[in-house]
């Protein structure tokens, strides 16, 4: 008679717990793996976001025009001029431009020299803190912009934020009078 050789039921039990411990352990590498992914995917698109609001205030300021400042604690006015003008419309390049925190929520508000219409566009939401500031020779960084004559005329504008994850970023830029 002849002995057949093969696997004990032990043996084949140990097999599948090892199989088993296997599995869970690359299901765990997998799920953190996952998780990491979409936290980078949602800081990524949350920095895009904060990145895309701050060039489109930068793009402003860069054509600010000497009219002047009004600032406040989360308000800021200014004049812009070189408005795009595609269809070649009669009407002026100027338009006053406003940004307001208004429940957690950065706006910009256009409104061109001689039309009617308000435009409102959402930047940001989920602020938590916003300042603004203002730089002239004579006094400073200013929080508040004084009116009259005799003001300077502003060589930089800082912008302090504090958005979802990101507590708290700083922006200075140079406003087109500081440039020779």
């Amino acid at each position: 008679m002849s002995r057949q050789t093969g696997f004990t039921l032990l043996e084949l039990v140990i097999a599948m717990a090892i199989f088993a411990l296997l599995g869970l352990a690359s299901w765990g590498l997998f799920d953190g793996v996952v998780r990491v992914q979409q936290s980078t995917a949602t800081h990524d698109r949350d920095f895009r976001r904060l990145q895309r609001a701050v060039a489109v205030i930068e793009r402003d300021v860069m054509h600010v025009t000497g009219q002047p400042v009004v600032l406040q604690q989360t308000l800021l006015q200014l004049q812009r001029s070189h408005w795009r003008n595609p269809l070649d419309q009669p009407r002026s390049e100027r338009h006053t431009l406003t940004y307001r925190l208004d429940n957690g929520v950065l706006w910009r508000e256009s409104l061109g020299e001689g039309t009617p219409l308000l435009q409102r566009q959402k930047l940001l939401d989920d602020v938590r803190a916003l300042s603004w500031r203002l730089f002239d020779r004579q006094s400073g960084w200013l929080g508040e912009r004084p009116s009259g004559p005799a003001v300077n005329a502003p060589l930089a504008l800082e912008l302090q934020i504090s958005v979802g994850r990101f507590d708290s970023i700083r922006r200075v830029l140079i406003l087109p009078g500081a440039l020779p």
